[in-house]
């Protein structure tokens, strides 16, 4: 359970990983890091789950607190960027008892374009596609008020395509960087059905991300998700499990 959970969090954390201007500016959007650039981070997530199942409910309560590193190990010509990103400490505690994370000490390794691309990665379970965790920036300078869209593929820990859309809200100063503000919207693609599985997900955030540094400052999520399974109990009988998630992501730059 608990190596799900974590590959679960790592996921919430790389989908996260998306002053002075005036309206008619227009910024690109990319990372570019120095060599060498080592950033940490505090993240804190809690949320409550609702399984009901054979007409009986359990709730439980969530709450995680995990500390990152994440290190720019180097830049090639083409300006492709290698990061190391470690899980540095962090505990999980389900109904208020705390539990160590298991993923501390686990480091995952990406090498990306500017844009977000991600080329390739190891370190992350393998049935985990990293590709869907960065955010993918536009080739052009975006304005205030302008926007573009994602597509999140399906994989084992979310088997139903997201669709996100990103606006360029405005710019302000966060811990003394200069930051692009923007907002994203992820919900379910495809009616959100896929075999016996229908999955309902609503999440909305804010990205602080500083353009002149290249790197994430600050984000905010709150996400609700809504699964409904059919298990065969054979005899051609059926029973349908829902989930109910609510979860509310705080990531900063730890100070």
């Amino acid at each position: 359970m608990f190596k799900r959970l974590s590959t679960l969090l790592v996921v919430l954390f790389f989908l996260g990983l998306v002053a002075g201007a005036s309206a008619q500016d227009k910024v690109l959007l990319q990372y570019s890091p120095k060599p060498g650039t080592t950033t940490k981070y505090k993240m804190n997530l809690q949320g409550t789950t609702v399984v009901t199942a054979m007409q009986r409910a359990q709730k439980t309560e969530l709450k995680t607190d995990m500390g990152i590193e994440q290190k720019i190990t180097g830049v090639d010509p083409k300006g492709n960027i290698e990061m190391a990103t470690t899980i540095t400490d962090g505990s999980i505690t389900v109904n208020g008892t705390p539990t160590p994370l298991p993923a501390v000490g686990q480091v995952i390794k990406v090498k990306m374009a500017k844009n977000g691309e991600v080329i390739s990665s190891e370190g992350m379970d393998s049935q985990t596609n990293f590709q869907n965790m960065q955010i993918k920036f536009p080739e052009k300078p975006t304005g205030i008020g302008e926007s573009w869209e994602a597509t999140i593929s399906p994989n084992p820990q979310l088997p139903i395509p997201l669709k996100v859309k990103y606006t360029l809200l405005g710019f302000e100063t966060v811990d003394g960087f200069d930051c692009a503000k923007l907002e994203s919207v992820v919900t379910t693609d495809k009616g959100g059905a896929a075999g016996s599985i229908n999955l309902n997900v609503k999440a909305n955030g804010k990205i602080w991300f500083a353009h002149k540094d290249g790197i994430m400052v600050k984000n905010e999520v709150i996400s609700t998700m809504n699964m409904v399974m059919e298990n065969d109990m054979g005899g051609g009988k059926k029973e349908k499990i829902e989930t109910r998630m609510n979860l509310k992501l705080i990531m900063g730059i730890a100070k």
